[in-house]
């Protein structure tokens, strides 16, 4: 029997939680940014209460650390239940694949019954978060659980498997945003659904009655959407990337993948066109918050936006990291790929997450 320790590293193991600084820093960047825009110039027209008019449009929520909290508990459960998942699903091509045979199941350190038992709390853990947030964020919370759950299928059926990887990871961003704007739209309503859970939010986190109503329409904010589909793009490129390791064996299994389609110099093609677009994405998101058009009035509200203009060295970071990943491969020679997927993702992951914190608290 293990011991505890022990038993701790094999967990962290199985779940690669140290790959969480792929998704971690850009959930918290969407919480930063839904910060950073008053709240009342995403939803000109629609703002009622006190200081709604013209002068009034600078409301910027209050930052809560019990929110921080709670996004936290959402992507560690999300993604511990995922790759749960995954590695139950995959176990058998992993025990036939000898780079990754020796993965926990396959290799026995860990049992099929302590597997299925890790997602269930897992899952259980990242459901129970969602639904002290906020009501939005409960009912939209089925969807990137299930994106991640199905990942592992997709190398059944599509080559495209990767982009399902990139957009559930994408989410985390986008969740964070929601959490954030939906904050300000629940006073107690005792026709609401959640309206128990409701009450004590507005005394756990200290709402003003009114409301700015964000709530569902924070989902269409364009600003989270073009974080969440630059780290879908950038997750998708480097999982190609990663996937190069394995063309033979995904050939020789039926297994789809971008490397298995399309050969490796077709593939380390098509991850430089996604890694293209997620910098561009990148840059926009940067520009959206940055710059944003003027109210329904004329007013401009860019001054009011709480980023300092050097901001704009995030983008930066993460187009210089991609670039760099892609010297360092090449197709007669991958000798370097887990420098180029962990290292350098990691890397310019928290750097741009950092980047972007600082600049939004010193602005």
């Amino acid at each position: 029997m293990q011991s505890p320790i022990k038993l701790i590293k094999t967990y962290a193991s199985f779940v690669k939680f140290a790959h969480t600084v792929f998704a971690l820093p850009f959930a918290i960047v969407g919480m930063a940014a839904a910060h950073a825009l008053p709240t009342a110039f995403l939803t000109p027209g629609n703002v009622t209460g006190m200081g709604a008019g013209l002068d009034g449009f600078d409301q910027h929520l209050q930052f809560s650390w019990l929110l921080l909290a709670l996004i936290l508990c959402c992507m560690i459960g999300a993604r511990t239940c995922a790759m749960a998942l995954n590695r139950i699903l995959d176990r058998r091509i992993d025990a036939a694949n000898p780079r990754t045979a020796g993965r926990e199941l396959p290799s026995g350190k860990m049992t099929l019954a302590q597997a299925w038992t890790l997602a269930g709390l897992a899952a259980l853990f990242y459901f129970g978060a969602c639904f002290m947030i906020s009501p939005v964020v409960a009912w939209l919370s089925p969807i990137p659980i299930t994106l991640m759950s199905v990942y592992p299928l997709m190398k059944r059926l599509t080559a495209f498997c990767h982009v399902v990887l990139g957009a559930s990871l994408g989410l985390a961003p986008v969740g964070a945003w929601v959490a954030v704007r939906a904050m300000s739209d629940y006073a107690p309503d005792p026709g609401e659904l959640f309206d128990a859970a409701a009450g004590w939010r507005v005394e756990l986190f200290g709402r003003d009655a009114m409301a700015f109503g964000l709530g569902w329409s924070a989902v269409t904010e364009l600003a989270p959407w073009l974080l969440g589909g630059a780290v879908m793009l950038w997750v998708a490129g480097f999982d190609i990337v990663y996937a190069l390791q394995d063309d033979d064996f995904d050939r020789a299994h039926r297994l789809l993948s971008i490397p298995a389609k399309l050969g490796r110099r077709g593939a380390l093609w098509i991850s430089r066109g996604m890694h293209a677009l997620s910098a561009a994405l990148f840059f926009g998101f940067v520009h959206v918050l940055a710059s944003p058009p003027p109210m329904r009035s004329g007013m401009d509200v860019s001054q009011y936006t709480q980023l300092a203009s050097w901001v704009w060295t995030a983008p930066c970071v993460m187009l210089a990291g991609m670039l760099y990943q892609h010297s360092l491969v090449k197709p007669h020679d991958l000798s370097r790929v887990n420098l180029a997927f962990f290292t350098v993702n990691g890397v310019i992951s928290v750097l741009f997450g950092a980047i972007f914190v600082a600049a939004w608290l010193l602005s």
